[in-house]
Parts: C-alpha cells; structure tokens; sequence
C-alpha cells in the first residue's frame, strides 16, 4: 500500500494457509512499504434449497466470504483478520487522510466501532482477536448477528442465563461451564448495543441506578427493563431499600440468606434461599428443566410434612348427590405420585383408573358425569388463628407463610416500582434491587457426537407452600415464551395473581390430590 495515501498499488500475491494457526508465507518478497492489506477468503456453510419452476433444488456452490486488515509490517508478528478489522478499514484511512498517524488512526476508529456497539472500554487491537482471552469475539458476533436476531435471543434465550444459579453449571463439566460463561458475557454485550440502539445513552457513575426499556423484536408492546449498574446497562431494576443478612438452621447448621423490608407500617424478614432441611418424611429434590437437582435447586415438601400434621388426620373427601361419601386414599396418593415402587408396575395402571374415576359423580340412571366437588377438615387442623404463628418445619423464630405475607410483600414492592402487585413479580428475581433472589432455570442439551452444548429451554418459574391453604401453592411468574422481561406488561397476569382473585378457596375448583402435592417454601421470621 502507499505509505502516505494508503491506497493500493495494485501489486498483489496469492499463498494458501498451511496450518491450523493461519500460517502462511511469501519467502522471497520485496516491498516499498511497510503498510500492507491482507484478505483472507474461508468458505462458509452454503448449502440451501431454490425453487426453480415450482421444483425444490438443492445448492451446494461452495461459497466464500472476505475479511480484510491493514497492517504495519515492522510492528506485526501475527495478526487476526476478522469483521471487525475488515469494518475499521475505511475509518482508518479516513482518519489518516487527516493527518493521523497510523497508530492514532487505529485506536481512534477502533474506539468508534466500539463505542457504535456501546462499548466504551479498550478492548485491544482488532488484529488480537484470535488472543487468548479476548472479549474481541463477542463483539463480532454482535455485527453478525445483526439487530433482530439480539433482541430475539437476548428475550428468548439469554435473559434465563441472566437469573439462573450458577450451581446449575458449575461443576457440570467444561462444556456446561463455558456455554454458561460466554452466555453471560455475551448477554452483556447485547444490553450494551440495544440500549445504544434504544437511545438510553452511557452508562456512567453519575447515572448510577438509572432505569431504561429496550425494546422486542418487533418493537411494540413488550420490553426488558434495564438499569445502569457499575459502569454498564444490565437487565434489573433499580435497587430499592432492604437489608441482606444470614440465619443459622441450629438443627443442621446450614446458613441461609435473608432479607429485611421496612415498609413503614411493618417489615417483613424473609429466608432469601429456599429451605433445605431434610428431617422430615416424603420430601424430595426440587426439580426443573433439568430434571431434580438438590443441590442447584434445594428441596420440595409435600404440604402435610411441612405442617407437621399425619396423614391419616387430614380427610379429603367429597359428597356426591345421592349422599355418598368418597374420601381419597393413601393408594391414591400414591398411584398420583406415580409411586410404582408402592402399588408395583403391574397394578399401576389399573389403580390409577380406579382413582382418577373419584373424580366423576355418574348418574346411573341418565349416564350424565358431573365432576365431583371436593372438601377437607383442613380448618380443624390449623386454626385460622394460628396460621399467623404456624412454625411447621421452619427453624425456631420462623414460620410457615400465608398468602397474605405474599400479598403483603408484593403490594409493598408495587408500591416502591409504581405498579400493581401481579405486576411487580420480575423484581423477585434481581437480587441486587430486592434482595430475594428467586431463580430462573435455562436448559442445556449436549451433542456427544460433535461435543457442543444447545440450549433447550428456560424458565421463571417458582411455586411455594402456604400454610393457610393445602389447596393452594404460590405460583411466580411463570415466563411462557416471548413475554419479556421488565415491569408493566400487557396483557400478562402472572398465575399468581390469577389464583388469588379467581381460584383460592373455589370449592368448585378443587383438585382432590393437591394437598398431596409438594412444593418449596421461603420461611419468614416471627
């Protein structure tokens, strides 16, 4: 290249990459100067289906794309030739046709395609891409993504990453480790760009808190909420006031999280982590898109293990129109839980007809099924005066809570984001803005035969046990697909504000088996 317009000469020389480090060589090769443009060719997947004349033909033309990079010989050992250095090009020669010199006109233009990626840290020199722990690659897959694509996959895909426990990948195998790593970075890199694209502008000190939206893919109705935290955009709320703290479990020694809210009229403390005591019978691992995990995910209790209250005293029973009386029964329970180990395989089958048909009250005469309405003697069991006080398997100063303790704290947390209680659930899981630190789960498929991971799936789902109601299981935020994730959203109801304005205490909606069913729970202090 010419030294001073850095324009092409027009002399130009072919080799061929002979290694797996891109190593190629001109052995015998005199230059007038040191600038020189490198282009590399690499073919790329190409193979797709034309329709031509109402036939499907398939194309497998090998096709090839370029990068470029200029590059200063007498500086430059090896070099990465990649989208970023083929983007700079033509800042560069912009900048050096202004008077700059080739370093200054580097950083400069390099320091302006970040900063159009909203990136205001040096990350190094385009050309050290390929350098081990580069952040450089993130950025790459940011321009070839294109902006349709972040929003997609940053809504469906890399937000569960986000919220997940990291115990959920750690310790799973490199493979699960990196995938989970490079999904945050590369998560962070795309708030980063959208809340560029969104006009929210940089995140500096003096925004410290800041709140911002980006939008969906398609730009209408559905956002993520974003704050500005440490220097960066990050999907959150901004922090409201509560104080972390830990409790001991004396029985087994195990530490907890905790959270403190004042609110004014009152304060709740809350366990910030599920329970995960193990002395008591039928309880199990909790389980999620991955399948049970006790570590990951802590631990489940069937509601009358949690109250401490015997089987045999809780009667579940129904009345039928003729005056007959079902009640459900322990080999019920037990073909619901789908416990061959109890009823064995070979009479599994037939057990749970005979159950599931306590459903249905038949007319013998008209042959007309009415669904059965269901009851139990759960208010002579737990009075409602002490459902307030009600210890159960929590450790001593803690109890069990009610549905009301979940409104309360929700109501509350509306009040201090502006919202109303069913939709103020998301800030549950941003443990830095309330410190309560529900999780998602993100699902991961690994292909053995290639050795690479996919992602599956994921999920905000969370259901606690109340001690007010053995009908009732809190349900929080069950994601769906595509709903975002930030505050206000139309049209969304989380279940569980639909079971408490619509199903709690519906005695014509009462499932037989649902006080058998298990469920974590969050204790709160006395």
């Amino acid at each position: 290249m010419d030294s001073l317009t850095f324009d092409t000469t027009g002399r130009s020389f072919v080799d061929t990459v002979d290694n797996d480090e891109g190593r190629f060589a001109f052995e015998t090769l005199t230059l007038n100067s040191p600038y020189v443009l490198i282009e590399k060719q690499e073919p790329y997947d190409s193979v797709c289906v034309h329709v031509v004349l109402g036939e499907e033909k398939l194309d497998t033309t090998v096709k090839y794309r370029a990068f470029k990079s200029i590059v200063d010989l007498r500086q430059t050992q090896s070099v990465s030739v990649n989208s970023l250095t083929s983007a700079k090009i033509t800042l560069l020669r912009e900048f050096i046709a202004d008077g700059k010199t080739f370093v200054d006109a580097n950083r400069m233009a390099e320091r302006e395609i970040l900063e159009g990626f909203g990136i205001y840290e040096d990350l190094g020199a385009f050309e050290t891409l390929n350098e081990k722990n580069s952040e450089l690659p993130y950025v790459s897959a940011l321009m070839q993504y294109g902006e349709f694509s972040l929003r997609f996959y940053l809504k469906r895909m890399d937000v569960f990453f986000l919220y997940a426990s990291s115990k959920n990948f750690v310790g799973k195998g490199k493979l699960v480790e990196d995938y989970y790593k490079n999904s945050l970075k590369m998560a962070a890199y795309e708030v980063g760009y959208l809340a560029k694209l969104d006009g929210l502008g940089r995140c500096t000190e003096s925004r410290e808190n800041d709140v911002g939206k980006i939008k969906d893919e398609l730009r209408k109705t559905m956002f993520i909420d974003v704050v500005c935290r440490s220097g960066k955009w990050t999907v959150g709320f901004k922090p409201i006031e509560h104080v972390g703290g830990t409790m001991v479990d004396s029985r087994d020694g195990k530490e907890y999280k905790t959270v403190t809210y004042n609110w004014g009229d009152g304060s709740q403390t809350w366990m910030a982590e599920n329970l995960d005591f193990t002395g008591v019978d039928g309880v199990s691992c909790r389980r999620d898109l991955n399948g049970s995990d006790c570590d990951a995910l802590g631990r489940e209790y069937p509601w009358l293990a949690a109250m401490k209250i015997d089987y045999d005293d809780l009667k579940v029973y129904s009345v039928g129109e003729k005056g007959d009386t079902a009640f459900m029964t322990k080999e019920c329970v037990d073909a619901f839980r789908s416990d061959t180990d109890v009823v064995g395989l070979e009479g599994w089958d037939d057990l749970r007809k005979r159950c599931d048909a306590l459903y249905v009250d038949v007319d013998t005469t008209t042959g007309k099924v009415k669904y059965r309405i269901w009851y139990s003697n759960f208010s002579d069991l737990v009075k409602k005066s002490d459902v307030n006080s009600y210890q159960g398997i929590c450790p001593d100063g803690w109890r069990i809570p009610t549905s009301n303790d979940w409104v309360s704290l929700l109501r509350h947390l509306g009040g201090q984001y502006g919202v109303g209680y069913g939709d103020v659930v998301p800030v549950l899981y941003d443990e830095t803005a309330t410190g309560f630190g529900l999780n998602s789960s993100a699902k991961l498929v690994i292909d053995d035969f290639s050795n690479i991971a996919r992602y599956y799936g994921g999920s905000f789902y969370n259901s606690f046990l109340v001690v007010d109601d053995p009908w009732f299981v809190v349900e929080l935020f069950n994601y769906g697909s595509g709903l975002g994730f930030g505050l206000e959203m139309p049209s969304v109801r989380h279940a569980f504000v639909f079971k408490l304005e619509e199903y709690l205490h519906d005695t014509n909606d009462m499932d037989p088996y649902a006080p058998y069913s298990s469920a974590p729970i969050r204790c709160i202090k006395n």
